[in-house]
């Protein structure tokens, strides 16, 4: 009954080990998925923030900084009938009338084809390329670094009464043989410009590359409020267009690619990054040793016979000469009165004045050469036990012995 209860507390002890060795590797994750989790969150907040425009970004009826609110009153105090649109119909888009075209990328090829058959005026905000082949053919987009607000350099009336305006989004270039005005150009680049006008199909198409003009944060500065009424306010009609997709009709239906908002691939890099981060950052660290109770007491001669086992397999002679010479030696220097920073050579003397034997003998046997092979190693052993037998039998020979 008694080896049982042993037993027993030996396997409870076993469990309590497991369980802490299993709470240290669970609490050694929480940071990496903590980590984890917030980026995670993080490119979702990205992505939810960038798929679609915040409410009352250009809308009429926005009065965020964002929104275009205070424009619509403006224009409407000059007798301007503003109309909210989601979708367009061609026969309202008649001639006479300004079609304001806030998100020109949300526009279904319906939409556009719809759009670009109007008789309607047009004013694009930084339209994406299929809008421009739609509506302003030969208009491009150039990739370069916008300057500050400029004079407009240019005879389109709305710029000259305007003046130097907010436009830091895009610049455009026109194509050879297009009958269009650029306002407000850019450095750089010969014939871009923030602002292009285009006569297509007895109407005018007017690009602009930034929607900040139109806004209500930025709209008392400068002459943006100039250039946005005189824009819109050229017809007694404006089609405020917000526009928004309807079901893809078939053969139009558009990949998942195309669906994802532009730069949703900087979202899984930016995961891919931070992953690798976390890796190296627990890779590098090894941490502090930690030290756990054995489950078992394991007895000193089976650790001995266990190390020995070990250095037989790996034939590691020299490593089991050198502790058993060391073991002789410390056990030499106590028995004779050595002091520790005497050193092998001090031990030598002294076993050999004790002795008689030579301290080259005893040299050989305390510091000398690693045993050629296993026979050599155990009689080297049997040497050193004989060593130290004879210092205890003239300890025990001697007057102080005696005493």
């Amino acid at each position: 009954m008694i080896t049982g209860g042993f037993r027993r507390v030996e396997a409870a002890k076993s469990g309590e080990h497991a369980d802490r060795a299993f709470a240290a590797k669970t609490r050694a994750w929480h940071g990496p998925v903590l980590i984890g989790a917030l980026v995670l969150a993080a490119a979702l907040v990205v992505a939810l923030l960038t798929a679609a425009p915040r409410i009352g970004d250009l809308s009429p009826e926005g009065a965020s900084p964002e929104g275009a609110m205070a424009l619509a009153h403006l224009l409407e105090d000059q007798g301007v009938r503003i109309e909210p649109v989601d979708d367009l119909d061609p026969v309202t888009a008649a001639p006479g009338t300004t079609v304001f075209v806030a998100f020109p990328e949300r526009m279904s090829t319906r939409q556009r084809d719809a759009l670009a058959a109007s008789g309607a005026d047009v004013v694009l905000v930084r339209p994406d390329e299929r809008s421009l082949s739609a509506l302003a053919p030969g208009v491009r987009t150039e990739l370069i670094e916008l300057p500050e607000p400029t004079e407009p350099a240019c005879a389109v009336p709305a710029a000259v009464r305007a003046g130097p305006v907010d436009l830091a989004g895009a610049a455009y270039s026109v194509g050879p043989g297009i009958a269009a005005q650029r306002c407000y150009p850019t450095e750089g680049q010969a014939g871009a410009a923030s602002l292009v006008t285009v006569a297509e199909r007895g109407r005018t198409v007017t690009v602009v590359g930034d929607a900040t003009p139109f806004t209500n944060d930025a709209l008392d500065e400068r002459g943006n409020a100039a250039l946005a009424l005189n824009l819109l306010g050229a017809h007694p009609e404006v089609l405020w267009y917000l526009p928004v997709p309807p079901p893809a009709e078939p053969g139009q239906e558009r990949s998942t690619s195309e669906l994802l908002p532009a730069g949703w691939i900087w979202g899984p890099l930016q995961l891919l990054v931070a992953g690798l981060a976390v890796a190296l950052w627990r890779g590098r660290r090894l941490g502090p040793v930690v030290t756990e109770d054995l489950p078992v007491v394991v007895p000193a001669g089976e650790t001995v016979r266990g190390r020995a086992r070990l250095y037989r397999r790996a034939g590691a002679r020299d490593r089991a000469a050198a502790a058993l010479r060391s073991d002789a030696v410390r056990e030499l220097a106590a028995r004779l009165g050595v002091p520790r920073s005497g050193g092998t050579a001090a031990v030598v003397d002294a076993v050999a004045a004790r002795t008689g034997r030579s301290t080259t003998d005893v040299g050989a046997l305390l510091d000398g050469p690693a045993p050629a092979d296993d026979p050599a190693l155990v009689a080297l052993a049997a040497d050193l036990d004989g060593l130290r037998r004879a210092v205890r039998d003239t300890a025990a020979d001697s007057p102080a012995g005696s005493a």
